[in-house]
């Protein structure tokens, strides 16, 4: 074969697609429910304490506890940019890309399982 024979075969009988033409279902994003948490919830076992001002859901790291609410009575953990779970419910929670920079939530800045009298899980 000659070197134009030969870039001209199509690899493994098909002729190479370009990435563009990716077929599959687009990510749908829901909407945040209201946090059953926020008001009238028994606190954690052991102590914690959120901070006085919010931070946007982008500054936060991944493995960080927040809560979503200012008076700190619910817990999540940040698994990555898109979501979070809550401690909790364990109810995963998904962040609509349009809001990650908006999106306001209070972090856990003291945390003291020792204090807990009992398995909190």
């Amino acid at each position: 074969m000659t070197d134009q024979q030969t870039t001209d075969k199509p690899l493994n009988g098909q002729r190479p697609s370009p990435i563009n033409s990716r077929r599959g279902k687009k990510k749908e994003w829901k909407d945040l429910t209201i946090d059953p948490l926020s008001e009238g919830y028994d606190s954690h076992q052991a102590d914690y304490v959120v901070g006085k001002a919010p931070v946007t859901w982008a500054l936060l790291e991944a493995g960080q506890l927040f809560s979503r609410s200012k008076s700190g009575k619910n817990l999540h953990v940040k698994l990555n940019d898109g979501r979070a779970i809550c401690l909790d419910t364990r109810q995963p929670i998904e962040i609509k890309p349009s809001i990650r920079n908006s999106l306001q939530v209070w972090i856990v800045t003291n945390f003291n399982s020792t204090s807990a009298n009992k398995a909190d899980f």
